[in-house]
């Protein structure tokens, strides 16, 4: 019975693909949490001091 080189190059080339696309997937998640959190911090910020009122009179 001998291997098929193809079809190990083949599965090889999936499997870096794959990871490849996992390791994507898993580096914009990060980021979108990142921006998620900064986003909340500065909300936090601005609507938890005591200008608050004058922020919004000022701004719209």
């Amino acid at each position: 019975m001998e291997l098929q080189p193809h079809s190990v190059a083949a599965e090889a080339k999936a499997r870096s693909l794959t990871d490849r696309v996992i390791r994507a997937l898993i580096m914009v998640g990060l980021a979108l949490g990142g921006a998620v959190v900064l986003i909340a911090v500065v909300l936090g910020i601005i609507f938890f001091s005591g200008e608050t009122q004058e922020f919004i009179y000022m701004n719209f």
